[in-house]
């Protein structure tokens, strides 16, 4: 007579975190690959239209309003960036001061609260969005709708929320030392 092996299930924090992890990949392969294209654009765009403007006295009409919009788009994807890798701006005088049994459970809240508030905002974002579609402003030297560069706004709050999100799924399946 023969048994079958028995595999151990995986634990579900191990289930969880093999959906998880791959998405934050994506993400972060996405706002790496966005903030690189946007900082190499930033830094030849602004060296040409110096050039230019210095020995041409011309320019490209469009690029100054380009590079107002790249330098938010990146500035606000980089900060999805920092809040993955935990250098975003963080109450932690209670981590210091709590025992250690309740430090997990504050970081939790804490996260919690930061979901929500995210959330919140990206919501915010939207209907600012839809309203500015509404007004149907353009962003006359790109000949773009002005609702079109303001996106940066919804995107960052969803991607801050799904980072936030993220964390608070680590936070709890993580072994407390």
């Amino acid at each position: 007579m023969t048994t079958k092996k028995s595999h151990p299930q995986p634990e579900p924090s191990h289930q969880i975190m093999r959906l998880i992890r791959p998405v934050d990949r994506i993400v972060s392969y996405l706002e790496q690959g966005f903030v690189i294209l946007a900082l190499a654009t930033m830094v030849i765009l602004s060296f040409v239209q110096v050039l230019m403007r210095d020995f041409f006295a011309i320019g490209f009409g469009w690029a100054d309003e380009l590079l107002r919009h790249l330098v938010l788009w990146t500035g606000f994807i980089a900060g999805s960036m920092v809040t993955k890798q935990g250098r975003h701006i963080a109450i932690d005088v209670m981590s210091r001061t709590l025992p250690m049994n309740l430090r997990k459970l504050s970081e939790m809240v804490l996260t919690a609260i930061a979901i929500l508030f995210s959330g919140f905002l990206f919501k915010v974002a939207v209907h600012f969005v839809q309203v500015e579609k509404a007004f149907g402003q353009m962003c006359e030297p790109l000949h773009t709708p002005l609702w079109v560069m303001e996106l940066v706004f919804p995107i960052t709050f969803c991607l801050l929320t799904i980072r936030f999100t993220i964390k608070l799924v680590e936070i709890y399946y993580r072994k407390e030392e």
